[in-house]
């Protein structure tokens, strides 16, 4: 029935905010285009006519799954994200990494919000994880993750 994850959707406020944040986690922008028609929302149960969306990658495979960037601009993004990880649908997105010191240390440098300090523990299988949440700007949670 389904093939596989073609792309995870964040609505964002501020396009030219988020770009950058993005890139600096790794990503490349992809493609950037804008839907201008008065049924732009209409797939989406959206009463909207135009928004823009930028797909970003990690890495060159180009069967890898996107982040989709998506800015309202008629009507303009609105609300918040969940003020809470313990809410029902998509909480937050989460990424591995190789060295998850470095990243973290690399996020400090970004000035990013953290939902709290990185965590170590033990998996089930006697894995060292270690783990940590932070937002975006518009306060979407991420999570970066290793041992897995």
């Amino acid at each position: 029935m389904l093939n596989r994850i073609f792309h995870v959707n964040i609505c964002v406020s501020d396009l030219s905010r988020s770009i950058p944040f993005y890139e600096k986690l790794g990503f490349k922008v992809v493609n950037d285009f804008t839907l201008d028609n008065p049924k732009a929302g209409v797939p989406l149960g959206v009463d909207a006519t135009k928004f823009r969306v930028v797909f970003l990658r990690l890495g060159d495979d180009e069967q890898a799954p996107v982040i989709d960037l998506l800015q309202f601009i008629n009507p303009p993004t609105k609300g918040a994200p969940y003020p809470s990880l313990n809410n029902l649908g998509i909480c937050r997105v989460a990424f591995t990494v190789d060295d998850i010191d470095e990243v973290y240390r690399a996020l400090q440098h970004m000035g990013v919000e953290f939902v709290a300090p990185l965590e170590r523990m033990t998996g089930e299988d006697g894995a060292q994880i270690a783990y940590v949440c932070f937002k975006d700007p518009d306060g979407t949670v991420l999570e970066v993750i290793s041992g897995f």
